[in-house]
């Protein structure tokens, strides 16, 4: 059998299969969206970025296309060699023309039919039906009439046939013959709810204008790649089916010449078109390799699916060879594409679930820390605001001595824009210029008053007003209807706007001024008379000058000072008020945020998390097939590790095979991969390269997921046991530094530091792998994880941050100094874990070996102390180390270490087996 009747089905049975999966993860995505949204209080733009359910329903259209064969081509005549070339029998007739649609499809029984719409048969006797058996369908079967309009519902022909490459539901349709205006009509109606394959049959020599221009509407309307295959002429002496049945030995020596001159042709054709086709940039000569010959070479499995794909040309002498290939090339690329975009739908998604979490963190954290800050603050202005009412009593009084003295001086400009009306009485005259003295007055206190306490705006109001608003942004419920806000308004009002001039305004003067006005109405002035009055300039002046002698400077400035007071303290109250009740709202809201953020840790982060790394496995398993294991190289708690064939461009190349027991193992791997593929590259960290789920894994009873990173040729354990030198172990820990100062600078924290999981290359320079307990600190549950060994003592109370790493590397470093993976002498006297993880509470740490420098000691004792805030920076511990290294490369013996490596007589083991990381050897040590 061929490649078309092999390889062309399990092409289309695995395509069925990818889109399968893509609507099986497109649902379990619907519906973690739908209960987030349900569940989870987000804020407006969070739930606008997460809104993705067009994105998702148009991938699921086009994930239920199925996919079709459209034959297009210069003539009927060469789509009918192409078809027959295809199909392997002589089905459709060579001359004829005005064709009618015509679609074979898959059926147990050979029969031809006329359809109208692919839904209705139409009942009419055909030639083909009046033959026993029929192998070519008649012509007058397929002709379309002059009468028949395209458009409008135009008959089509139906062909059964039960040949493998329709088995899976795949319809090979040849559009009908038709003019240049119906053309791109008729197009739109073949595309619905089709994933097209495209061929396009050349018989000629070269393109006319009239297939240029019917390959450019193709162009326009399909994104896919298009398939030209030259056809050669099927009137030939020999067919190429019956050539292909016969030897070379048993033609004649005419039939030889004429199969010699026929290939010379169909090469020289196949070089003109391809020319033609370069040229009007419908092809693209260096898309794929070709021969000497010119001949097309479709190279199968290392195309770039990432691109998009080129247009193709081929002979029908390869055309059996290569177009399992091309329909290979189009599907493949067009599951990716679904792929990747839904990957990076649930990577989008995930991504912002997890800044959410950071957000709601530190919401949480810095919330408290405002309210302290507030009040704090306004404390302060409060006392401040108090303290210089009472202590700038005297300077009050002295700015009010200045002012009345200045009025009295210029007694005539107090009465400037006075215009005295005839009054009714001397009183109101009176009351009138008093008024204008009182405002003058008030004035010019208020002015001063606020130069006094100006320096006040920069140093509490702007921030403190700002803190409070941020606090109340969120709370629209206040209680009561004076916010915190409002209260520091009323106390910069008091401070600042004194104004005395408007009557709406506050001011402490004007409230005085306002009763000092009634106490001088009530008395009767010295200069009235019951005979006519005369309200002359002379009286005014006198009015304005006894006025001014009546009032007290030291008492004006104590009622001054007071009333401020009152007004500062009274606002005072009325701001704790304010914060006692939005700090009760604040805390309840404090513990919702903190119920969603624990449901985004534990359940809807890590869903997306899982879904995101089925969609990404599944770019993975289309772009690069399942990994070929060469074998086994190591066994760990969590996985089997085996070598692998070169997959991805990746050579050497290991995977890991995990195969989580439960939904809770599977949310974990799902997150350790997703920030395992966040990771940028750097020198110093094994970079997953790939993931692929395995559902035949095991027989296909539990699902496996195979994490590809690159092959490295030990870990730090069998580095240890088959000897290091001094340099090179103080270089390796320089390399461990140098990774976790950068997973630290990514916002993770690696959690799990230990010999294992410290690889190491051909030249023996580290780098850090698993990160099955990785996290951001935003996203840590308190969750007591890590090697007993190498966990710190805070790990212990689920309250910790990344200065675990710190410690975990202090007890590396020892390991390291000791040049061994005997455990330290201090930890080797316990039973269980629970009697270590007791004794390194109370202070127990590894010994110090009588070959360890101070140096060395010192950043030991430093990394691995007891409170998290007294280990040193991993900024400051790279420099110590390289400063050690420098010593001993250079000779100054500073730092060096006595230690030489030897085989450590009480154990017994085979270098040859720690040729590769993760190897078993938890034969005779301990680990804890």
């Amino acid at each position: 059998m061929d490649n078309i009747t092999m390889d062309i089905p399990k092409e289309l049975k695995r395509h069925l299969k990818y889109c399968q999966s893509l609507q099986r993860i497109i649902k379990d995505t619907h519906r973690s969206l739908n209960d987030i949204n349900t569940l989870l209080q987000l804020g407006r733009d969070v739930r606008q970025e997460i809104s993705v359910y067009d994105d998702l329903d148009y991938l699921s259209h086009k994930a239920d296309r199925t996919p079709n064969i459209l034959v297009f081509g210069q003539s009927c005549h060469a789509k009918a060699l192409l078809i027959n070339l295809m199909l392997q029998e002589n089905v459709l007739p060579y001359f004829s023309c005005q064709w009618r649609q015509i679609t074979f499809k898959y059926g147990p029984v050979k029969s031809i039919h006329l359809t109208l719409g692919h839904e209705f048969e139409i009942v009419e006797n055909l030639k083909a039906h009046e033959q026993t058996s029929w192998i070519t369908i008649p012509e007058e079967d397929i002709r379309r009439s002059d009468k028949e309009n395209l458009l409008d519902h135009c008959p089509s022909v139906e062909v059964v046939l039960k040949h493998k490459l329709l088995k899976e539901n795949v319809k090979i349709v040849v559009p009908p013959d038709c003019g240049p205006h119906q053309f791109v009509d008729l197009l739109g109606k073949l595309v619905e709810n089709v994933l097209p394959v495209i061929l396009y049959a050349v018989s000629d020599d070269t393109l006319n204008d009239s297939n240029i221009q019917e390959i450019r509407k193709l162009k326009d309307t399909f994104t896919v790649p298009f398939l030209f295959v030259n056809v050669t002429s099927g009137d030939s002496h020999l067919s190429k089916f019956e050539i292909g049945a016969l030897s070379t030995e048993s033609l004649t020596e005419s039939e030889k010449h004429l199969v010699e001159n026929s290939a010379q042709k169909s090469e020289n054709k196949l070089h003109s078109l391809r020319e033609q086709l370069c040229r009007l940039g419908y092809i693209n000569a260096e898309a794929r390799g070709t021969t000497r010959n010119a001949e097309p070479v479709i190279q199968k499995k290392s195309f770039c699916l990432e691109c998009s794909l080129d247009n193709s040309l081929m002979s029908d002498k390869t055309f059996n060879k290569d177009f399992a290939s091309f329909i290979s090339e189009v599907l493949r690329s067009s599951v990716l594409k679904m792929a990747k975009k839904l990957s990076e739908i649930h990577n989008s998604c995930l991504r912002k679930f997890i800044l959410c979490a950071f957000d709601m963190a530190r919401e949480i954290q810095i919330t408290p820390k405002r309210i302290l800050y507030a009040q704090d603050v306004e404390m302060k202005m409060y006392t401040t605001l108090t303290n210089i009412a009472g202590e700038q009593q005297q300077e009050i009084t002295a700015i009010i001595q200045r002012t009345l003295q200045d009025m009295r001086s210029n007694v005539a400009e107090v009465l400037e824009g006075y215009n005295c009306s005839v009054p009714s009485s001397p009183k109101v005259a009176t009351m009138e210029i008093q008024q204008l003295v009182l405002n003058r007055l008030g004035a010019s206190v208020a002015t001063q008053i606020v130069q006094s306490v100006g320096c006040l705006q920069e140093s509490f109001t702007g921030t403190l007003q700002r803190c409070v608003e941020s606090l109340e942004k969120n709370c629209h419920e206040l209680e009561g209807n004076l916010s915190a806000s409002d209260a520091v308004k009323q106390i910069i009002h008091a401070a600042y706007n004194v104004d005395l001039k408007t009557p709406t305004s506050f001011s402490v003067v004007h409230t005085f001024m306002d009763r000092l006005r009634k106490l001088l109405g009530n008395l009767a002035s010295p200069w009235s008379s019951s005979g006519q009055f005369q309200c002359g300039l002379q009286w005014q002046l006198q009015v304005v000058t006894n006025l001014i002698d009546s009032l007290s400077s030291s008492k004006l400035a104590k009622t001054i000072c007071i009333q401020f007071q009152e007004h500062v303290k009274s606002s005072h109250e009325a701001f704790q008020s304010a914060i006692r009740s939005l700090e009760n709202q604040l805390s309840d809201q404090l513990e919702q945020t903190e119920e969603q953020r624990i449901a985004i840790r534990k359940k809807h982060a890590p869903r997306f998390a899982r879904l995101a790394l089925e969609s990404t496995s599944l770019c993975d398993l289309v772009r690069w097939n399942m990994p070929k294991p060469i074998r086994e190289i190591g066994r760990g708690q969590y996985g089997v590790v085996s070598s692998c064939e070169a997959w991805g461009n990746i050579n050497p190349c290991a995977f890991k095979s995990v195969v989580p027991p439960d939904d809770r193992h599977w949310n974990d791997l799902a997150m350790e991969f997703y920030y395992t593929r966040t990771i940028s590259e750097h020198p110093r960290i094994v970079k997953l390269r790939g993931s692929v789920i395995d559902y035949k894994y095991g027989g296909g009873s539990s699902p496996a997921v195979l994490l590809i990173m690159e092959r490295m040729t030990k870990d730090l354990y069998c580095g240890l046991k088959s000897g290091l030198s001094w340099l090179k172990r103080l270089k390796i820990a320089i390399d461990v530094i140098e990774g976790i100062r950068y997973l630290h600078s990514q916002g993770l924290v690696h959690r799990d530091i230990k010999l294992k999981n410290v690889l190491l290359d051909n030249d023996d320079r580290a780098k850090l792998t698993d990160f099955g307990f990785c996290i951001p600190e935003a996203m840590m549950s308190g969750s007591i994880v890590g090697t007993p060994v190498h966990m710190a003592p805070e790990l212990l109370s689920g309250r910790y941050d990344s200065s675990v790493d710190v410690y975990a590397f202090g007890i590396l470093f020892w390991y390291i100094c000791a040049g061994q993976v005997k455990l330290p002498t201090h930890f080797d006297q316990f039973q269980n874990k629970e009697q270590l993880w007791n004794s390194v509470r109370k202070g127990i740490r590894p010994e110090c070996l009588p070959h360890f420098t101070e140096a060395c000691w010192n950043l030991m004792e430093q990394c691995w102390a007891a409170e998290p805030s007294e280990r040193p920076l991993l900024g400051n511990v790279q420099p110590q180390l390289e400063q050690i290294y420098r010593s001993i490369k250079f000779g100054t013996n500073q730092g060096k270490s006595s230690f030489s490596p030897k085989p450590l007589g009480f154990l017994e083991y085979d270098t040859d087996n720690c040729s590769d990381y993760s190897c078993n050897t938890n034969l005779i040590v301990r680990e804890y």
